[in-house]
């Protein structure tokens, strides 16, 4: 099993936002976290990067436990992540965005920098390679010398994905990919989730977008106020009385061709 929680808990003050939650995801699919608004979906995210740390319970990834670690020590292990609300340099061009997340895997220190020794130029070479390779694959590679800030919103959301990917990562946390994006930006995102799964990265996915999510998920978990309210198939989901109850009073979207 690539990632595992048991027992997993957060609360904020008086409110508990996880509570009790367990759940595993398996190496190679496309794994969905869906729930309404509060549900604990992005207080997840920051858990399982190291944003947060739990109040109570355990997480595993490859075998590794996540106790105390740093985010840039989960992301060394091979996790990685994008964010609801872009998290972009945009006094930096598209190809040198990219380039920060690939320098996660590098290994040259502070002084070798300075000193731009040998090592350090081969290490540079090897970052902005894996940098084009991930540009390419998210159909970034023409706008790779333009300034992040020139680029439209739909291509924001993949250059997200690209810097993510430069890392190389064996599971990927795609918070709310789709949002903000029109029906012809949603099906290539779709497109492009579909593709990493392909690659064998494990995308871990938190979504509104129900078509999406029903379309390219393996497995879906519903949160509701933190707690695991049901686990399964896109069709068992869809058929699932609690969820359709939870869900009452708000917009399901489920259109994506």
């Amino acid at each position: 099993m690539l990632l595992e929680a048991s027992g997993l808990t957060k609360s904020f003050g008086g409110v508990t936002a996880i509570a009790d939650l367990d759940f595993q995801v398996p190496a190679g699919l496309v794994y969905a976290v869906i729930g309404p608004n509060g549900a604990g979906k992005t207080t997840l995210f920051n858990l399982l990067s190291g944003i947060y740390r739990p109040d109570e319970g355990r997480l595993r990834f490859a075998g590794e436990d996540l106790g105390g670690r740093q985010p840039y020590q989960i992301a060394r292990l091979g996790l990685a992540r994008t964010f609801q609300n872009l998290q972009i340099f945009f006094n930096l061009s598209v190809l040198e965005n990219v380039m920060v997340g690939a320098h996660a895997r590098g290994c040259q220190g502070m002084v070798a920098a300075l000193l731009r020794t040998p090592a350090m130029r081969r290490e540079e070479r090897q970052i902005r390679a894996w940098a084009w390779e991930a540009l390419d694959f998210c159909g970034l590679g023409e706008l790779a010398a333009r300034p992040a800030s020139a680029l439209p919103y739909g291509a924001l959301k993949r250059l997200e994905v690209a810097r993510a990917l430069a890392a190389q990562p064996r599971l990927l946390l795609m918070d709310e990919p789709a949002a903000g994006l029109n029906d012809t930006e949603t099906l290539a995102m779709r497109d492009l989730i579909g593709r990493l799964r392909d690659q064998g990265i494990t995308v871990l996915l938190v979504e509104h977008h129900m078509g999406l999510v029903m379309r390219v998920s393996d497995r879906i978990l519903v949160l509701d106020y933190g707690s695991r309210l049901a686990e399964g198939t896109p069709a068992e989901i869809r058929a699932n009385p609690q969820v359709i109850a939870a869900y009452l009073g708000g917009e399901v979207h489920y259109a994506v061709e």
